[in-house]
């Protein structure tokens, strides 16, 4: 019989036949191997021994289902996973009826031939990516497993995934919904444009949990989805999920999202960011007085809220003092949307115009409830 050294392929300072080892010697072995090697030391071994066992009780061959088979060699493969990179050794057996040879370990554990990562692993690299940039997201994986993985290979998944499949059956307190562009492999109309949808909730007490990332669903699709998720039949009617939803104003996104929440918050940053190549290519206003004005509105957007107090009086001082600011900064907007009116700004002044009702939700928020929003779709 093989030593239980050979068996879980552990650096043991003596070894213990399979037949002779006591529960004392195995703890002892355990633990060496815990100090030497780690968890993914551990997987090694246990993956090791299940190898050898599936064998000893008769592998089936994938094309003739033959169990008669004799050892021919091993396969060595490196493993990205979320307790770190585990090296395998796999038994490959040679069918004594065909010839076909296989690795009985790849069929039980659902191993793609050229795999190199666990799905979890997979599915952990996608999360981190939904909530900031591929390069970013690599950087973070590579701090945080101590193995690297190229933002080129996170990109790549992405581009091979329909979904995340995370918990969407939840209420929230924000939910934050944008998409980024990326290139894709092209389709058959020669494009290899691709939009990557994203849904995050941003709790009040700054938590944030992916909801999902799609890459060929539509906004139509997801946001049908997640009232699916969250609606437990079709005779009651259905209650939004999140308190307040975060865009940057795309028309298809918020409409087929606004659904799931209580109100809407425009990304601020979108609104002056895109109001410059806005006014310079649709109105056909110079680069300089383009960025006066896009400042302009970034000077009205924004308002300091104060922290919560304990005080009830000072809390509604301050309830009052902010109930007076919004109504001015709501009527700076409209002379603001006035002024791109009289000087001939058209395509300016409807996009300010459409978005005015949802400029100030945050403040609108902490009237209400003492507790805000985001402002942007970022979250950092």
């Amino acid at each position: 019989m093989s030593k239980l050294s050979n068996k879980l392929s552990m650096n043991f300072a003596a070894e213990f036949g399979l037949s002779e080892f006591s529960f004392s010697q195995l703890i002892v072995a355990v633990k060496k191997l815990f100090d030497t090697e780690g968890i993914p030391g551990f997987v090694k071994a246990l993956i090791i021994l299940i190898d050898n066992l599936l064998i000893k009780s008769g592998a089936e061959c994938p094309q003739c289902q033959s169990t008669k088979a004799h050892h021919h060699g091993v396969v060595n493969r490196k493993l990205k996973t979320s307790i770190g990179e585990v090296n395998l050794v796999l038994n490959r057996l040679k069918c004594s009826s065909c010839k076909r040879t296989f690795v009985p370990m790849t069929k039980l554990f659902d191993l793609n031939q050229y795999s190199r990562k666990s799905r979890e692993f997979e599915k952990l690299g996608l999360e981190t990516v939904s909530n900031q940039s591929f390069r970013r997201s690599a950087k973070n994986l590579k701090d945080t497993m101590g193995f690297g993985t190229a933002h080129s290979t996170l990109h790549r998944w992405f581009t091979k995934t329909d979904v995340i499949h995370m918990n969407q059956k939840m209420r929230v307190d924000n939910l934050i919904a944008d998409g980024t562009g990326f290139k894709r492999d092209k389709d058959n109309k020669g494009s290899n444009r691709g939009e990557i949808k994203i849904l995050i909730d941003y709790n009040n007490d700054g938590k944030v949990i992916p909801f999902g990332a799609w890459t060929r669903a539509s906004w139509k699709d997801i946001g049908n989805l997640i009232q699916s998720k969250n609606h437990p039949s079709e005779k009651i009617k259905f209650k939004p999920i999140a308190g307040t939803l975060i865009t940057d104003g795309e028309e298809e996104l918020v409409r087929r999202l606004k659904k799931l929440a209580l109100s809407h918050q425009r990304c601020l940053f979108h609104m002056t960011h895109e109001l410059a190549p806005l006014l310079r290519y649709q109105d056909i206003v110079g680069k300089d007085e383009a960025i006066k004005i896009s400042n302009e509105l970034n000077d009205l957007l924004y308002l300091e809220l104060p922290e919560a107090d304990a005080d009830p009086l000072k809390s509604l001082e301050d309830k009052l003092r902010i109930e007076v600011q919004i109504i001015k900064m709501k009527k700076a907007i409209d002379e603001f949307i006035n002024e791109l009116k009289m000087m001939g700004y058209k395509k300016a002044k409807t996009f300010v115009e459409n978005a005015k009702s949802q400029l100030f939700t945050y403040i609108e928020n902490w009237i209400k409830t003492g507790i805000t929003n985001p402002r942007v779709t970022g979250v950092r």
